[in-house]
């Protein structure tokens, strides 16, 4: 039996009728949405009008315009930090970041001489808004924050810092991989300007796709240029939303399974699916504390996380602990650094990282327990003799 605990890696299962929808689009709307006024090519563009909808009332977005395909979250937070720093500046995130934020501030520090801050928390304390209140500077730009981070699962004060930066007209970008579909938002009604997730995640929805939320009022610079489907004429890429960022052909399977995973969704409920995973969260939690000889790192309230737990066994890689879990007992964890380098730095966890085990709408009581008994069997054991053991 295999039970998947790597559910902050990608979703497994996807949501039900997701793969019909993929079917249907390759079998019965095989055109090019945006880009040809045959009976088809209208099809397929009135069905990723309708799965933009559908996402934009899941997300509180008015205008599902504003919501912008791209092939995931790291395309969506390439887009939002190319397209916000033509230039030199100052950018603010924290030691949090996935390297889908820090590799393009890195990238960009070096192609323009602008300077970043990262702000550290001081030992178990959560980076607040006020932090981020100090590490201002006149020619501050641009502050990103995770939403949650993808090692720990802890949820960050990502309104409460918005609430600051507006009142000083700073643009923030918020990285919401962990808790799109997890959490419900509200998109228009929160002080952020841009949000970017992907859809193969909480969403529920298939690989390859993903989301970035653009705000009234923020203008960019589109980091993709080609056709658009619109104003073929001009050399220059159009101004509207969301044709301004979707150049090219759109991932039209993609984006019909994302749409009927967030049907999915709203059927079920995120209130409803986000006490279950609280629940799966806090048994988790509850029987891994009673294993000595594993270090957590997870939120001390279930409410305050989305369903991750990394953690350390003493004696063992990271690596080795979820190679184990895999071969003997068919649990799927995902061990290492987890693209969040700085974040196992500020646990004290690097440069091995840590075995992470995530949860989904659609994890059981029963898989919990697997897992939980896996880890009681390798902690009790050094890899040598869990070698020997076979």
């Amino acid at each position: 039996m295999t039970v998947y605990l790597d559910n902050a890696a990608t979703a497994n299962p996807k949501a039900p009728g997701v793969a019909a929808a993929m079917a249907r689009s390759v079998g019965e709307l095989n055109a090019n949405p945006g880009h040809g006024g045959h009976h088809l090519a209208m099809d397929a563009a009135l069905a990723v009008f309708e799965a933009r909808a559908t996402l934009a009332a899941l997300l509180g977005v008015g205008d599902p315009r504003r919501l912008v395909f791209t092939a995931g979250a790291t395309a969506a937070l390439n887009q939002a930090i190319t397209g916000s720093l033509p230039g030199a500046g100052h950018v603010i995130c924290t030691t949090w970041e996935h390297n889908a934020v820090l590799r393009p501030l890195s990238a960009w520090r070096a192609r323009t001489g602008g300077e970043v801050t990262v702000l550290a928390p001081a030992g178990a304390r959560q980076l607040g808004a006020e932090d981020v209140v100090a590490a201002l500077r006149p020619d501050t730009r641009l502050v990103v924050f995770t939403a949650a981070s993808n090692v720990t699962g802890v949820l960050t004060p990502v309104l409460e810092v918005g609430e600051e930066l507006r009142r000083r007209g700073i643009r923030f970008l918020v990285d919401g991989a962990q808790v799109a579909g997890h959490l419900p938002v509200l998109l228009d009604d929160a002080p952020i300007d841009l949000w970017a997730c992907p859809g193969h995640k909480g969403l529920l929805g298939p690989q390859g796709v993903g989301l970035l939320y653009v705000a009234p009022g923020v203008e960019m610079e589109p980091l993709l240029l080609g056709g658009s489907g619109v104003r073929s004429e001009e050399e220059t890429p159009p101004g509207e939303l969301p044709e301004r960022f979707e150049a090219g052909t759109l991932n039209t399977p993609g984006i019909l399974g994302l749409g009927a995973a967030a049907a999915f969704l709203a059927d079920q409920g995120l209130g409803a699916l986000r006490a279950r995973e609280v629940e799966r969260h806090a048994q988790l939690v509850e029987g891994l504390r009673g294993i000595k000889g594993l270090e957590l790192f997870t939120a001390d309230d279930p409410t305050r996380g989305v369903g991750v737990v990394a953690l350390r066994v003493a004696g063992w890689p990271s690596g080795a602990v979820a190679e184990i879990l895999d071969q003997r007992f068919g649990v799927c964890v995902r061990g290492g650094l987890h693209c969040a380098p700085l974040a196992h730095a500020a646990l004290g966890t690097a440069p091995d990282g840590a075995a992470r085990l995530s949860l989904g709408p659609f994890t059981t009581r029963q898989e919990v327990e697997a897992g939980v008994e896996a880890l009681r069997w390798v902690a009790v054991r050094t890899p040598e003799r869990a070698a020997r053991e076979g």
